[in-house]
């Protein structure tokens, strides 16, 4: 199996066993949107304002709360966490947020941050 198909079959089995736990607790988030870090580049419109959900791998830390998250299309993306919500370069995680469509840099501001690990040799990057 390949890296990308790894790492679908890992996200899949993530976001199968998250989904029950939401369905559990009507208080945590839930995602409306599942896409990649390119479609959200490539198409911002369709996501702007939506809650989604995002895999990566934190490639670079910066101010107080916010990182680089990098997924399978190898493009970073802005995460906005808070005092709760922090992440170190290396972590790999899903991350369910709102997107913003801003024109000079789109992000997402945070609501959960789920460490996650890809067994038998993927890796999202």
């Amino acid at each position: 199996m390949t890296q990308f198909g790894t790492l679908l079959v890992a996200l899949g089995l993530a976001l199968m066993l998250g989904s029950e736990s939401r369905a559990q607790s009507n208080d945590e988030p839930q995602a409306d949107e599942h896409p990649i870090i390119a479609q959200l580049y490539s198409d911002p419109a369709r996501y702007a304002d939506r809650s989604i959900t995002i895999y990566g791998l934190v490639v670079e830390k910066r101010e107080n709360s916010t990182f680089l998250l990098q997924d399978v299309s190898q493009r970073p993306l802005k995460i906005v966490g808070s005092a709760e919500l922090k992440a170190a370069v290396g972590d790999q995680l899903i991350v369910i947020g709102f997107f913003h469509a801003n024109p000079d840099e789109p992000y997402i501001a945070a609501k959960t941050l789920i460490p996650t690990q890809v067994v038998g040799g993927g890796g999202c990057c």
